[in-house]
Parts: structure tokens; C-alpha cells; sequence
């Protein structure tokens, strides 16, 4: 009887999670799949597009962050608390700095926490007698700069990783005074593949940065540099190759001229560093700027790449925020001697820091007003596409997975980030559960696609089975015709709103090539703690877009970064 019992209640369980189990299709190619054959080959897994009944929604009003209200946005930030500290000090006077990083296999971190770890431990006291610490916390550069521009957390103390990042916070309106203009010794430059840097010195005898601007003019290298919007050396990059067209103004006509003509031969602007060498690695570009010192830990690439200087150092400046009191000022003050002690620079030394201290820099940073930034990143966002028109499809995930705060979040994220869209840029949309739904057709970005756009972010709800290949496929379709019918030149961009969790449709496994033919950049941003990273990061790898990992709560800021800088 009990076996009987025991058998009745495995059945049970099997039965539940049959009833649970993904139901995958795995699409059969009985050719190869080549650029000829791709269309038809998509049409043949004969997946339905339904289409949704257009209604116009209302277009959220555009707000700019001011002196007067400066916590506008900070809503859109995620918490702090995110983030934990690399080191917490318990001084009887603590001072906190931020640490902005670009990802790029930097040890800077590394190093920053060393020298904060012995500061603290060496239990200095101020003129007072009191004992002084400090804590790090590390974050992206850009978020580092939104917490202190809103006034969503004040540290005390900002190591940028070169002045212009100085330049852009004082344009920011965020009042900040330089305590030290080098924390460690470091560069940025270009690095060249070394099969094309000595094909470079039999074309033009040398390799300089006139080789590489008319190289890349003449076809006969192709560069890649990461966005300057949200990277301090992609900024570094664009300021000084102004700068190199027209020294004295980087922003006049002759300079932005000449850099227009030079962008519209770029192979590649990264949202990421990780992204630009995932170029490198595709045989995409050849050539590539980095920081030296992560140029130099890297094995790979210094076997294989010949770095050139360029721009200005990357020195690793300390700033103190206005704010700061007097005892506050005091320890950062010995913390910056701390870091320049012959002790401390050693010990960088062994991580290739202070390698390249006989190069000056072209560009001066504290030539140029603080202004002149703004208005260079401004002119970047404009020519940023070379002449293509951006077409971008947002793919919102609305299954059952995503119910809750989950799709209430995709929603709110969604309807904020409309602002940071360009007008001149083509929008469409599609969700997906089971089925795939075309909720907007593809259109440039006026007041009344906009509208459009707001109404069919309104209609979704999350409910139903998860088709995200399926969906991705059809924005694959759309764009792709979309390109083939336009006159002009596109740049095509898909965004995938999801938690990752694929359970219908075809598997990536079997269509993964097919996606791979079209050759159409894919974000995938990640909803949620429970996400399925992995799936979401093959996605965006197949055709070397960006995987961005994001909790339910600060989805809303990961979107504005992406779209501020992308579209």
C-alpha cells in the first residue's frame, strides 16, 4: 500500500513538471544559411506577426536637471546601498570617494583599495589629534557623476580618471576643486594590431596620429573607441581628435569638419570596453584605443597589439566636492600623499602603472572651458551614427514571468526613457508571450509616433508563455526590411526587455546562426534578481551588442544610460 502511495505521488510530480517544462521548437535547415538565402529561410519557420490596434498615449513631458532642482531625476538612479564599499573606514573622521570605473580590465581598483586598506591601518591623526580614514566605493563613471549632480549621495572626495572628466563635472554644474593632478602615472592611447601597424609604416614610412587619422580616411585601417558619453577614455579620445584638427579650438568649424569626415570611417564606438574587444576579437577593427596599463596586463593584446599614446594622461586626478569640510579636506589632503608615497608608487609600479612618464600630453585639459565639453558631447551625439539613421526595435518581454513589478517597472523605464530617444531616429516596437505582437510599426520618432509609442506601453500585460527567439526573429525581419526599403543608410538596433526566461517557440540553440546572419546588434537588458543572464548574454554576443544586468528597481536608470547613448 505505501509503495502504492509513493508511486501515485512521484506520478503526481512528473505530471507537474511536465505541465511546467519548456515547450522549445528546434528550427531544421536543409542548406547552409548564407546572406542570399536568410530571408527565406526566416519566412520558412512561419512565425506569426499579430498586429495591435494603434492608440495614442500621453507623451511624458521632458524635464532638464537645474541648480533649482537638482533631484529631478534621481529617481532614476538605483540605490547606493547597491554598491557595496571596497573599503569602509572607521576613522574619527571618515571621508568617503568614489571610484569611477570604465571596465576595461584596469587594475586601478585593485590598487585604490590597497592604498585605502594601509591608510586606514596606519591610523593617521589630523591636526586635531583625531584619527583619519577613508572609504572607497566603486560605480560606473557615469552613475558615479548622476548620485552628485542630483544629489542622490555626496561623497567627499572624486578619482577621475583624467582631467576632462574634471571638466565635464564642473559643466555638470558640480562644483569641485583638484587636490591632485596625479594619484599614479598613466596613459591613453591607440593600439594597433601589429600585422597592420607594419603594413601602416610601408605605406606612409611612420606611425603617428596623422598616420592613423589618414589611414582610417584612406581604408587602410579600421578603429574602433568606446562611447564618450558613459567611458572617460572614449571622452579623452573624441576631445582630443578635435583637438588634434584644431588645437586652440577643438570646437570650431575646421575641427568638427574634419572629425565628421574622420567618424564617418569609424568601424566601431563601443558602448562598452567589453564590447569594443569583442570587435577586436570578430576581426571587426584593428585597431583600438585603452588605457596603458590595461593594455599592459593583458597578455593577449600586448602580444598582439603595438600601443601608441595619445591624448591626455590618464594620471588618476583627486577632487574634493565643495561641500567638503575643512577636517574633511585634511584627510583627503594625506590620503593624496599617502597614495604618492615612495611605497605605494612602487607597488603600482608592479602593476604596470608609471610606465609612460616621458609622454606630455597633446591636449591640455585646463585649456579649454569647462562649457566646450557639454557642447563637444552634444556635437558627438549628433554625428555619432556617420550619417545613418538609427532604427531601433524595442522587444518587451509581457509572458507570465514578467507580472508584477516586473512589467509595472518595464512600463515606468519605458515611458521615462522617451526623452533621451532622437526624433530623427525610427522606433518600433514588439512584445511577446506565446505569440508575437507588432504593437508599433516602425517610424521616425515625431510628436505623434511618440504618442504612439506611449499608447502601446500602456496596453501591455504581462501574461502567457515566453517566445524570445521568436520575437527577436520578427524585429530581425521588420529591420531588415526596413533596410532594404529606405533610401538612406541605417544603423540597426535591437533592444530585448526581459528576465531571460525562454519556455516557447524555437531555442536559441537551433536559430542562434540565423540571428547571427542578419548581423543586427542586439541589447538585451535583464529584468529582476532571478534573470536568466546567461541566455540573455548568449543573445547579445551573437551579434556583438551589450548585455546589461539590472534589478527590478533600477532597470529605469540602465535604460536612460543605454538610450542616452545609443539612440
Amino acid at each position: 500500500m505505501k509503495n502504492n502511495k509513493l508511486f501515485a505521488i512521484l506520478l503526481i510530480l512528473a505530471m507537474s513538471f511536465t505541465l511546467v517544462a519548456c515547450d522549445l521548437s528546434d528550427a531544421q535547415y536543409e542548406t547552409e544559411i548564407t546572406e542570399e538565402n536568410r530571408v527565406e529561410l526566416l519566412d520558412k519557420l512561419g512565425i506569426k506577426l499579430y498586429e495591435e490596434k494603434l492608440v495614442k498615449g500621453e507623451i511624458p513631458e521632458k524635464q532638464e536637471v537645474s541648480e533649482e532642482e537638482p533631484m529631478l531625476f534621481s529617481y532614476e538612479l538605483p540605490s547606493i546601498d547597491n554598491y557595496v564599499p571596497d573599503v569602509k573606514g572607521g576613522g574619527e573622521v571618515n571621508v568617503e570617494i568614489f571610484l569611477p570605473l570604465e571596465n576595461n580590465g584596469s587594475s586601478i581598483r585593485e590598487l585604490v583599495k590597497y592604498v585605502a586598506e594601509s591608510f586606514n591601518d596606519s591610523k593617521l591623526k589630523n591636526s586635531n589629534g583625531q584619527t583619519m580614514s577613508v572609504t572607497i566605493r566603486s560605480l560606473d563613471s557615469s552613475l558615479a557623476e548622476d548620485f552628485i549632480q542630483y544629489g542622490a549621495y555626496m561623497p567627499n572626495g572624486y578619482i577621475a580618471a583624467n582631467e576632462l572628466y574634471g571638466l565635464l563635472m564642473q559643466a555638470n554644474g558640480i562644483n569641485v576643486k583638484k587636490l591632485s593632478s596625479r594619484l599614479v602615472g598613466n596613459t591613453m592611447g591607440i593600439a594597433i594590431e601589429k600585422k597592420a601597424y607594419e603594413e601602416l609604416r610601408q605605406i606612409y614610412d611612420d606611425v603617428s596620429i596623422y598616420t592613423i587619422v589618414k589611414a582610417n580616411l584612406e581604408g587602410n585601417l579600421s578603429i574602433g573607441y568606446t562611447n564618450p558619453t558613459n567611458n572617460p577614455t572614449g571622452l579623452n579620445f573624441v576631445v582630443s581628435m578635435l583637438a588634434y584638427f584644431d588645437e586652440n579650438n577643438p570646437y570650431s568649424f575646421e575641427a568638427t569638419t574634419d572629425f565628421s569626415e574622420f567618424q564617418n570611417t569609424v568601424s566601431s564606438v563601443s558602448y562598452s570596453t567589453e564590447q569594443m574587444l569583442r570587435a577586436v576579437e570578430n576581426g571587426q577593427i584593428n585597431a583600438f584605443v585603452i588605457e596603458h596599463q590595461a593594455y599592459e596586463i593583458n597578455d593577449t593584446i600586448t602580444s598582439e597589439f603595438v600601443f601608441l599614446p595619445f591624448g591626455v594622461r590618464h594620471d588618476y586626478p583627486l577632487y574634493e566636492m565643495d561641500y567638503t569640510t575643512a577636517e574633511e579636506e585634511e584627510v583627503l589632503i594625506e590620503f593624496s600623499k599617502y597614495f604618492q608615497s615612495e611605497k605605494v608608487q612602487g607597488y603600482a609600479d608592479g602593476f604596470y602603472f608609471n610606465r609612460d612618464d616621458a609622454y606630455i600630453s597633446t591636449v591640455s585639459a585646463e585649456k579649454y572651458p569647462a562649457s566646450m565639453i557639454t557642447e563637444i558631447l552634444k556635437f558627438w551625439k549628433e554625428e555619432k551614427s556617420s550619417g545613418k539613421q538609427i532604427v531601433a526595435i524595442f522587444v518587451s518581454d509581457i509572458s507570465g514571468s514578467m507580472s508584477g513589478r516586473k512589467i509595472e517597472a518595464l512600463k515606468e523605464s519605458l515611458k521615462n526613457s522617451m526623452q533621451y530617444v532622437s526624433e530623427n531616429a525610427k522606433v518600433g516596437m514588439i512584445s511577446y508571450a506565446d505569440n508575437v505582437y507588432y504593437n508599433l510599426p516602425i517610424a521616425e520618432f515625431t510628436e505623434e509616433q511618440q504618442a504612439y509609442f506611449a499608447g502601446a506601453v500602456d496596453s501591455l500585460k504581462a501574461n502567457g508563455g515566453t517566445a524570445t527567439n521568436n520575437a527577436l526573429l520578427m524585429a530581425i525581419k521588420l529591420i531588415n526590411e526596413e533596410k532594404e526599403n529606405s533610401s538612406k543608410e541605417i544603423k540597426p538596433i535591437i533592444i530585448l526587455l526581459s528576465d531571460g526566461a525562454t519556455c516557447s517557440g524555437y531555442s536559441l540553440r537551433s536559430v542562434e546562426k540565423l540571428i547571427g546572419a542578419f548581423d543586427i546588434p542586439i541589447y538585451t537588458i535583464a529584468y529582476g534578481n532571478d534573470a536568466n543572464v546567461s541566455e540573455l548574454t548568449k543573445i547579445s554576443n551573437i551579434n556583438g551588442g551589450v548585455f546589461i544586468n539590472s534589478s527590478t528597481d533600477d532597470v529605469g536608470y540602465a535604460i536612460k544610460t543605454l538610450f542616452n547613448a545609443e539612440i
